[in-house]
């Protein structure tokens, strides 16, 4: 039985004690350890996507578990049952929420790309959150589990002593761009992402980890941000955001049709 395949379906504890129906996306080998003992990251049936997580085997109920199916074979059976028309409509109009402009070949690619979360929890100012979903962050952090932030500029460490060293030294106490509106303690600061393009982009790395399906923009020169502010003697910390297109953008979009 053991190791368990991709696919298989089990009970498993979850943080309120209780065992609840899972299925496993992936595995991963734990070093340093005797034959068998692996991780599993689990998709919990009854709950959203963003409650998926690493488990260890002591977590997992084994006289539970059900025999793979191998999904394609199903598929393949399932095909011969139903006309090519019939099948078209059940893959058109099955659609997640969040998903609904995404065809069914679109939705299954995204959802492939993004099925493991790569990142499990980061640390933004005097808060620790954990994160829901995949973010493309690039290549070298995808060993870390934790990221460190800046709150004020939104670079991120892989370590507690990087961001303690980078915060001696940035020089930012709020968003970089301009505070349009105040209300008491809150301010929105509108951030011209052509002026801040790195800031930019680390904000849509950030909110990539909490939102299922966002189009992360690496050209971020188009959008402007605008940044809601909680603000304190410390300085001005980041509580939400907003985008949109710049009017130069649909400028350059009607002179192209």
């Amino acid at each position: 039985m053991l190791p368990l395949e991709v696919g298989t379906r089990v009970m498993c504890r979850w943080r309120d004690g209780k065992y609840h129906p899972v299925k496993v996306i992936e595995r991963r080998k734990m070093p340093y350890t005797v034959p068998y003992d692996y991780e599993y990251y689990v998709h919990y049936t009854e709950f959203n996507r963003r409650l998926d997580e690493w488990v260890k085997l002591e977590q997992l109920d084994l006289d539970s578990v059900e025999t793979v199916v191998d999904e394609k074979v199903e598929d393949k059976v399932t095909s011969l049952k139903m006309t090519r028309h019939q099948k078209r409509k059940i893959d058109e109009t099955h659609v997640e929420v969040g998903h609904e402009e995404l065809d069914a070949a679109s939705l299954r690619e995204h959802e492939e790309f993004t099925k493991v979360k790569n990142i499990a929890t980061i640390e933004l100012g005097r808060y620790e959150i954990e994160t829901w979903y995949f973010s493309p962050f690039p290549p070298e952090y995808n060993d870390s589990l934790k990221l460190y932030f800046c709150e004020f500029c939104l670079n991120f460490m892989k370590r507690k002593e990087q961001l303690q060293r980078h915060m001696r030294k940035c020089d930012l106490k709020h968003p970089p761009g301009d505070e349009i509106y105040r209300s008491g303690t809150l301010s929105m600061f509108e951030v011209d992402g052509k002026k801040n393009k790195v800031y930019g982009q680390n904000l849509c790395y950030l909110a990539k980890l909490f939102l299922d399906h966002k189009t992360l923009y690496y050209d971020v020169d188009l959008f402007l941000f605008y940044v809601l502010c909680e603000c304190d003697d410390r300085g001005c910390h980041m509580v939400g955001y907003f985008s949109k297109v710049t009017s130069s953008a649909f400028l350059l979009l009607d002179a192209v049709e």
